[in-house]
């Protein structure tokens, strides 16, 4: 079995969107004033949340934007990417700009590939081309003996219908769906699951969809 395949998105998964009186009370580390039995001070507690230790506005000609993640996850991942535990590749509306967000978070490009999946000036592809591009490397990976194992990590794009859509392709090797809360990103419950798979993708079922549990109908962040 080959080595893993990462398709990460970027806002909700890495650039997290906590709750605005969160923020405004200090963050993570200042959860006091939520009351007992409070499910937003499970969802933040550091052991729960990676911590959100690095802000920035992130320049792009569309703007500037406010871009928070953690330092611990981001580190991780590209390390797994450095070793060559895993091929990684961003699969973000970011796509034109992933050039700024490897800098800001001191990603190396020669580490990190960016899927152009979408035409950023019609707007073309939109729509579908997440679910695509995922769909053609599982078709693709079936041609192979050596096949890749493949994680989808999204907030808005990996849920059960797509999960049986993967199912219906039959892949040769596991893939794992991995739905974050978009108010931490990933968080450590999931990074371990994601560790584990890359370990020993075989011990997975063909298609495994973990959505955190805290998921909750939300009106959307803001981001691309």
């Amino acid at each position: 079995m080959a080595r893993p395949v990462v398709y990460t998105d970027f806002d909700g998964v890495l650039n997290a969107f906590p709750d605005d009186k969160v923020l405004r009370r200090g963050g993570q580390a200042h959860l006091d004033w939520l009351k007992d039995g409070d499910p937003r001070k499970t969802l933040y507690d550091v052991r729960n949340a990676f911590l959100l230790d690095r802000t920035r506005r992130v320049p792009t000609p569309m703007g500037k934007f406010r871009v928070r993640w953690s330092a611990e996850l981001t580190d991780a991942l590209h390390a797994m990417a450095l070793v060559g535990d895993i091929e990684l590749n961003w699969l973000s509306t970011w796509q034109p700009f992933t050039a700024a967000l490897n800098e800001t978070l001191s990603w190396g490009p020669e580490i990190v590939s960016t899927v152009n999946w979408y035409d950023p000036v019609s707007g073309q592809g939109r729509l579908t081309g997440k679910r695509r591009t995922v769909f053609c490397r599982v078709e693709a990976e079936c041609q192979f003996a050596d096949s890749a194992p493949i994680v989808w990590i999204d907030d808005e794009e990996c849920y059960d219908s797509v999960a049986m859509q993967l199912e219906s392709l039959n892949p040769a090797s596991p893939v794992l769906m991995v739905h974050p809360d978009d108010r931490i990103g990933i968080s450590r419950r999931q990074w371990r699951l994601i560790e584990r798979f890359v370990d020993d993708p075989a011990s997975f079922e063909p298609v495994t969809l973990d959505e955190e549990p805290t998921l909750h109908n939300r009106s959307g962040h803001i981001g691309f």
